[in-house]
């Protein structure tokens, strides 16, 4: 057969997806990827608000109703001037040039936009970064491909629908960005609430198979200082594991079994958190502890439980959780706490500052800037001299729930008095830290409970000079938010000579609270910032005055 009159010519494949060229489809695909990584990192707060409230959807909406969606506002300002950049470039730049993508120059703008505002975010002082843990690098990871297909579909149907607009549509993204996140959690939820499960029941298994005494720890304010004072005592005569930081939660809590405890553990300690009722329930079926402690109670995390009784209810939980023939030590000093020992059906022991009557208590107590003596004493009439490097009179209460589980588990009273000797301040809670101005700085940041902050002031009344706080107030109060920052600035104005306020959240209640106390209006300040509150100490300050950090704001309340 004769081939040499036949032309081959080339064959042009058609675009994809109703594309008018290869070239616009290419270009669409990249600024699609390129995009859903930068929102991906511009959405770091938001990411970082799921993560800190526990991953609750109730939580992630109240944190944009207690900001007045403020976040939401600089998303839809960027999607604003990025949206007028690009088509405003377009517009201008259509007839200017002969080739159409030189047009798209103002991709620029909005790259430039978006940088800016994902460096904003990542220079902020933060007090609990985002982790990316496997959960959040999953729920990451869809989160970049929702953006992607959305990048893409908008592209595609401005390019073709929109004149001018091209490319412009992804200036559009930002505003999207909150519904997104919460798209992307309801996406991995499923597989996550599955692996959660699987990782708790492993957990179990493994804390079960072992011959340990485990002790549950919980309260409204107090947990970690009480586990951290409590892990040094018993570890006089035992090998102990204890939960670290503040790590309260079941994964926090599955991480440290399957991570942290040996073979050669004998006691297991529990720190256990809540904010909503049941939460402690759940957390005793897993451990299933045969020691309680209760530290205190008040209207810490009122916002989450809703009323005063849910909290009480909630904490009680511990004692209805125990083993059979299960021990339950509580800090009588509290009227919360003595109402729960009176109504337990279980063995109880009774502790106080306050009255020597109960099984263990404190009396010939003396509180100084630099610790405390006092005299441990049991109701079988054994006592001890001891000393402590904890600041307050509070952090006694501490002490002697802990001394009471120690002799209960076998340690001698020297053993106990030379464990106290040992105990260090619990970071961030009332613990003096170095200063390279020759300040005395107290760091209270991780304090956020109501009986927490007039213990602050009943310390720092105790040192000499010029006395500073920082604080942006209490947080996760509820309806009693006001009140308690009210009370809190009639504390400090009976304490401090300058107060700093850190942000607008509780500004109104805690100055209003220290004008009411006769508080010099002239030494009222506000901060935008922690950083911006530390920069002007030096104005207010000089060698030897006093600053105390009390309760630097979480990053969900920022």
């Amino acid at each position: 057969m004769i081939m040499d009159n036949i032309l081959l010519e080339p064959i042009n494949m058609p675009a994809p997806f109703g594309f008018d060229s290869w070239l616009t489809f290419w270009l669409i695909l990249t600024i699609s990827v390129i995009n859903a990584i930068l929102m991906v990192f511009a959405c770091y707060k938001l990411l970082q608000v799921f993560q800190l409230g526990g991953y609750r959807v109730k939580d992630y909406f109240d944190w944009f109703k207690s900001t007045k969606f403020s976040f939401w506002g600089r998303l839809v300002m960027l999607s604003f001037l990025s949206s007028a950049a690009l088509l405003i470039t377009n517009v201008l730049l259509e007839d200017f040039f002969k080739y159409k993508i030189m047009t798209y120059i103002g991709l620029v703008f909005y790259l430039i936009f978006v940088t800016f505002f994902i460096i904003n975010q990542y220079t902020a002082p933060q007090k609990k970064p985002l982790k990316y843990t496997h959960r959040m690098t999953r729920m990451v990871i869809v989160l970049g491909i929702i953006v992607f297909i959305l990048t893409f579909m908008m592209l595609n149907f401005s390019t073709i629908n929109i004149p001018y607009f091209d490319y412009g549509a992804v200036g559009l993204t930002p505003v999207f960005m909150p519904i997104f996140v919460l798209f992307a959690f309801f996406i991995t939820y499923p597989f996550e609430y599955w692996n959660n499960m699987r990782f708790k029941k492993k957990a179990e298994q493994k804390l079960q198979s072992k011959k340990l005494i485990k002790i549950g720890i919980t309260g409204s304010y107090g947990k970690t200082s009480v586990k951290a004072i409590l892990a040094t005592m018993l570890g006089e005569k035992y090998k102990v594991c204890a939960t670290p930081f503040s790590f309260n939660t079941p994964m926090g809590l599955s991480k440290t079994i399957l991570n942290d405890l040996d073979d050669a553990d004998e006691i297991f300690i529990a720190e256990m958190g809540a904010k909503h009722v049941g939460d402690i329930r759940f957390l005793c079926d897993m451990i299933k502890p045969d020691i309680g402690i209760l530290t205190a109670i008040g209207n810490q995390h009122l916002g989450t439980f809703g009323t005063q009784e849910n909290i009480v209810k909630t904490k009680n939980e511990l004692v209805l959780g125990l083993n059979k023939g299960g021990k339950v030590f509580i800090n009588l000093d509290n009227k919360y706490c003595k109402q729960l020992f009176d109504n337990a059906q279980i063995q109880k022991f009774g502790c106080s500052v306050e009255d020597e009557t109960q099984d263990v208590f404190a009396k010939n107590i003396k509180v100084t800037k630099s610790g405390s003596t006092f005299e441990l004493c049991f109701k079988d009439g054994k006592s001890i001299y001891c000393e402590t490097n904890l600041l307050g009179e509070h952090n006694i209460s501490n002490i002697i729930l802990c001394a009471g589980v120690a002799k209960e588990l076998g340690l001698t009273l020297e053993q106990i008095k030379n464990a106290i000797s040992k105990i260090m301040p619990t970071p961030h809670r009332l613990a003096l830290v170095p200063s390279t101005n020759s300040l005395v700085v107290i760091d209270d940041a991780y304090n956020g409970s109501v009986e927490g902050a007039k213990a602050a002031m009943k310390v720092l009344s105790l040192f000499d000079g010029k006395k500073v706080v920082i604080t942006p107030g209490l947080v996760e109060l509820g309806s009693e938010s006001f009140n308690s920052n009210f009370q809190l600035g009639i504390d400090m104005a009976g304490v401090c000579d300058y107060v700093v306020i850190n942000g607008l959240m509780n500004f109104e209640a805690i100055y209003n609270g220290l004008v009411f106390a006769g508080f010099k209006e002239e030494n009222i300040y506000r901060s935008v910032s922690l950083k911006q509150a530390v920069e002007f100490l030096p104005k207010i300050t000089n060698p030897g005055d006093v600053v105390l950090f009390e309760n630097d704001l979480p990053d969900n309340y920022t």
